[in-house]
Parts: C-alpha cells; sequence; structure tokens
C-alpha cells in the first residue's frame, strides 16, 4: 500500500522537517513518497499531485500556516480516493485531536504529540489489515460511528534513537532552500503563550550524533542552517560545545538559533566574538519589557542582563542579531508597548519583528483567556483581535506600523536615511517616527496594495520633504538616501528622485582614479593589474558635498557583500 508524506510549507524555501523524520523512521515498508507544496500553490494542483500518487494512506503535517488548506484538500481527496486513509499529525491537531474528528468526518486519524514511533506501527497495521493500532497511545481513531482518544502526548525521550532524517534524497530537496535542524526538543521555560510550556523538560541529540549530522548536512553545501531548538543554550556548556565546533568548521554556511541572551555568561560572549564573521545569526525573543507582563506570562527575564548581552553581541559586528517583540500580551497596553518597542529599537539589532500574540490551542493563556477579556480569530493562525489593554483600532494601528517597519527598517535599506530623520524630527521616540511614517502611507494608500523597492524610496523622500521646511536638511537627507541606495544596490542607476548631476564624478576624473596604483593597493587590492575600464564595471563613485569634504568621493566596491549587514563596503577617497 502506498503512503504519501504531505508537508505544506508557508514559503518554497522552507522545508517541512517532520515528515522526513516520519520517514526515516519507517523501516518495513517500501512504498513511501515524500511530497512538499507551499501555501502559495493552487489548491488545485495540490490536488491533482497528490490524486496522481494515488495513495492507500496519507499522513499530512499540520500548522497554523497550512491546516485549514490541509483540510480542505483532504475532504476532496477523500470524495476522489474514498478508501485512502487520511492521518494528521502535528502541533495544530495534537491538542484538539477529537474536535478536529467531530468537525471533519474525512479525517481517519489523529497522532497527539511526536510520530516517530507511534507513526511507524500505526502504518505497519494498517498495512497488515490489524487493529492493533488501537491501543497506541495519543491516537484518534474512528470506530462504529464513535471517535476514540486514547490517553497519552507522545514523545521520544531517546532521541538518538531516531534515524536521521538527512539522507540524500531529504537534502537534494534543499537546494537554495533552508535546511532546518534540531539538536533538542522541548523547553526549559513556561511561557503562558507557548505550546512547548504543555510538556515538562528538555531532551538532547547527543552531541556525537549532532556533529555527525552536520557534517552530513554540509557535504550539500547549504546557505543557511535553522536550528530550531525553543531556546538552544538552555543547556549552557553543550551549546558552547556545538558553537565551538560550527566556529571551528571549514565552510561558507550560517547558522541561526534562538537564543535567551541572558543566560549568556563571559565565556559564550567570548566565544561568539571570536566566530568568523557571519558564521552565527541569533534570535532573541525579547517580547516585552513590562515586568507586570513578564511576570504573568510566566516569562522569566533578566531585562538589563538581556540589554547588555545583546550591546555586547552587537558591538563585535560579527553576528547577524534578529530582535523580537509581541504585541497585544497581558498587561501591555499601546503606551506600554510603545515603551517595549523604543528600548529594544534602541538597541539597533539588523532586524526587530514586530509580531502579534497568538492564542495557540494547548496555551495556557488561550485556556484562560477570559480573565484578560482576549478576543482572537476563531481559525488559525488565531491572531488576538483586542483584550482589556489594547483596543481593535489599536492593534490595526500596530499593523500599519508592521508593515511600515517592515518595508524601510527590516528591509535593511534605509539605514543611514533613517537615523538622519528620527534625529531630525522623533528624538527619543522611536515608535512616533514609524507611527507618522504609517499614518502617512496609509493616507496616501501605500499600505493597501504591494510596493517596490525604488517606490518606498519616492515614499520616505516625499514624506521628508512634507515634513521638513529646511532646504539644507531636505538635501542632505537626499544625500544619505543615496548613501543607502549605492550601499544595497549595485546597479549603481539612482532613482530619479535622488539624482542630482552635481554628485557624478565625470569620467576622466573616474578613469584618473582607477590609473592610480597607489588608490588600488589602497582599497582595491583585488583589482591589481585590471584595466581600469574592467574596474569601472564593479565599483561606483559618487560625491556627496554635505556627507564628505568637498575634495573627497565616496567608492562602493560591488565585489563582496559584508557577511553581517549585507551592504557593500564604501570608502571616502581623495579626487
Amino acid at each position: 500500500m502506498k503512503t504519501l508524506l504531505v508537508g505544506i510549507n508557508s514559503k518554497y524555501i522552507h522545508t517541512c522537517l517532520a515528515i522526513w523524520y516520519l520517514k526515516a523512521s519507517i523501516t518495513e515498508n517500501s512504498t513511501i513518497a515524500v511530497r512538499e507544496f507551499t501555501i502559495n500553490d493552487i489548491q488545485d494542483n495540490i490536488l491533482s499531485e497528490i490524486y496522481r500518487e494515488k495513495p492507500g494512506i496519507i499522513a499530512f503535517s499540520c500548522y497554523i500556516w497550512n491546516v485549514g488548506l490541509v483540510l480542505s484538500i483532504s475532504k476532496e481527496i477523500k470524495k476522489l480516493l474514498p478508501d485512502c486513509r487520511i492521518i494528521l499529525g502535528g502541533p495544530e491537531v495534537s491538542y484538539s485531536s477529537k474536535k478536529v474528528m467531530e468537525e471533519n468526518q474525512y479525517i481517519d486519524f489523529v497522532i497527539s504529540g511526536e510520530g516517530e514511533d507511534v507513526f511507524p506501527a500505526l502504518l505497519k497495521d494498517l498495512c497488515d489489515g490489524t487493529e492493533n493500532y488501537k491501543t497506541l497511545p495519543g491516537l484518534a481513531y474512528r470506530m462504529s460511528g464513535s471517535i476514540i482518544c486514547n490517553e497519552g502526548f507522545n514523545l521520544v525521550y531517546e532521541l538518538d534513537r531516531i534515524p536521521s532524517p538527512y539522507t540524500d534524497e531529504l537534502m537534494k530537496t534543499t537546494l537554495n532552500r533552508i535546511v532546518y535542524y534540531e539538536s533538542s526538543r522541548g523547553c526549559p521555560f513556561s511561557c503562558s503563550y507557548c505550546i512547548s510550556s504543555t510538556f515538562n523538560g528538555v531532551r538532547f541529540f547527543s552531541l556525537e550524533r549532532v556533529k555527525r549530522d552536520i557534517y552530513r548536512i554540509l557535504e550539500y553545501k547549504p546557505r543557511l542552517i535553522k536550528f530550531v531548538d525553543r531556546t538552544f543554550n538552555c543547556h549552557k556548556e553543550r551549546a558552547k560545545e556545538i558553537l565551538r565546533f560550527l566556529a571551528s568548521l571549514n565552510c561558507e554556511t550560517v547558522f541561526h538559533f534562538e537564543a535567551a541572551a541572558d543566560l549568556f555568561d563571559s565565556e559564550m560572549l567570548h566565544i561568539l566574538r571570536k566566530a568568523p564573521k557571519g558564521r552565527i545569526q541569533l534570535e532573541i525573543g525579547i517580547q516585552t519589557i513590562n515586568t507586570q507582563t513578564l511576570k504573568e506570562i510566566d516569562r522569566i527575564t533578566d531585562i538589563d542582563l538581556l540589554t547588555e548581552n545583546v550591546k555586547k553581541i552587537l558591538s563585535g559586528g560579527n553576528i547577524h542579531v534578529h530582535l523580537d517583540l509581541i504585541a497585544g500580551l497581558p498587561y501591555e497596553d499601546f503606551k506600554s508597548f510603545k515603551k517595549s518597542f523604543n528600548h529594544v529599537y534602541g538597541l539597533k539589532p539588523h532586524q526587530l519583528q514586530l509580531g502579534f500574540l497568538k492564542m495557540l490551542k494547548g496555551s495556557r493563556i488561550r485556556k484562560n483567556s477570559q480573565k484578560h477579556s482576549f478576543y482572537f480569530r476563531d481559525n488559525a493562525p488565531y491572531e488576538v483581535l483586542k483584550n482589556k489593554y489594547i483596543s481593535y483600532d489599536e492593534i490595526l494601528l500596530l499593523k500599519d506600523v508592521e508593515e511600515t517597519f517592515e518595508r524601510y527598517y527590516n528591509s535593511n535599506r534605509f539605514k543611514n536615511s533613517l537615523n538622519f530623520l528620527e534625529e531630525l524630527f522623533f528624538e527619543g521616540d522611536s515608535f512616533a517616527m514609524y507611527e507618522k511614517l504609517a499614518a502617512y502611507c496609509r493616507k496616501n494608500g501605500f499600505l493597501n496594495r504591494p510596493v517596490s523597492y525604488k517606490e518606498n524610496i519616492n515614499i520616505l523622500y516625499s514624506f521628508l520633504k512634507e515634513n521638513c521646511k529646511s532646504n539644507i536638511n531636505c538635501e542632505k537627507f537626499r544625500q544619505y538616501m543615496v548613501l543607502d541606495f549605492l550601499s544595497t544596490d549595485s546597479s549603481g542607476a539612482i532613482p530619479e528622485c535622488l539624482k542630482r548631476e552635481e554628485d557624478f564624478l565625470s569620467p576622466v576624473e573616474i578613469h584618473s582614479m582607477l590609473r592610480d596604483e597607489e588608490l588600488i593597493d589602497r582599497y582595491l587590492p583585488q583589482y591589481k593589474g585590471t584595466q581600469a575600464k574592467n574596474i569601472l564595471k564593479r565599483v561606483f563613485f559618487v560625491k556627496l558635498n554635505l556627507l564628505l569634504p568637498p575634495d573627497e568621493a565616496l567608492l562602493f566596491d560591488y565585489s563582496a557583500k559584508d557577511a553581517v549587514s549585507g551592504k557593500y563596503r564604501n570608502v571616502s577617497v581623495k579626487i
């Protein structure tokens, strides 16, 4: 009987690690196929591709981003293949298996928790035509018109006995995509909004297993390996050993971790500081600096220590840092969120994600939602609409700020322009700048449709001109925008709204400089011995008279991007 394992990812660059773990755990059935899709694929195409496989058994991995699509496709599959057994697993169904089956008569089984033990046993019974599966823990199934839900939540305690999913078949599918890796399961903390708090303890793969897997993955030279451990550094000494190992590797791969920065000690900070530039990325969930909120959601965080450690990490210049905030938490009103934003923004991380609280199935905050008068969406991802402390009007405003913030700050294309704008009008209140910019974008209809990068440039420049009465400051802002553009775009095609003839050097000046051996040796040694006309294809010169002395120009080198900032190098040179 053919079995099809299906993952539906949120984006093409993502992979569904869960179904590959399941495949690796199955040893007694040779007709196992894996198919991955995305939520952006046309539903009829997904349906037809699954149907063409003619499976007798289908297993879907369910998450908040795909559960609606999974259920819709499953319903149609049952019409086309009525004898096909449909099995659901994953966090989105593990905490409501009976309800899922009551509301969706075409679902045959739901597995609660991890599937590496129970799924192979269920599959063997279905293929053999037996019913031993009725004793499997955490399994929901149908019997004589009734739904039976066996007690239990499946967890694999000895992780090393799970076969590695990183086979040739999996690795060939990860080309130009993110490779996900877990060195542990579970979390030692009990944040009430997180489903990791629904079971106690952390389980670890051995260091030998981790190193063996990493070596295996690196054979395929992935661009990014993303560790999905809930708190990578909860076991300090183990985390240090893994980081030392990764720092020692001769590879171009970047490794991404979710970490608790207030758990970093001096030795960990030293290891991070010594890591090769760009080798490590850290995602650090601050969520809020409101102490009453932190206590209410059972989040143990030393904000002062976390802040100092983040500053130290950023000061090293070799680690890409991503910080997180969550809007809609208990006791966090609009004013409190602004305070949290300004504190975290003041650290100037490379990225800052403004997220909105999701009332996940199984989470304690959802079970106790009445305490804080939470109203949230009935369907996944169950995002908060309002509560006692923040209104839906304020949530909508924060949504506009989030979108504007993504376009400008998180795009990493406007750093100097935004810093100048903030110093000019919004010193001490960074949130106010994005709030005002978001209002400008909303008023002019820019948030109702997709906007290109170059249009965003024009919007920001127009926003400044509308609010600035000083010609000098308007011109200085324009020059900062030119600097930002040339730092991130190698085309040299400066947008028309920013282009001024006086910014450019003459062809004679440029060729003279590119023939200057001293200049080449000092700033462009990789082009030594190269003809000026060939160097010109990879460099750009611009004069910005309000940012530089009149006898200097900026030289942009487009041969490589900075491994952390993603920007091209520029240096000031004498004309």
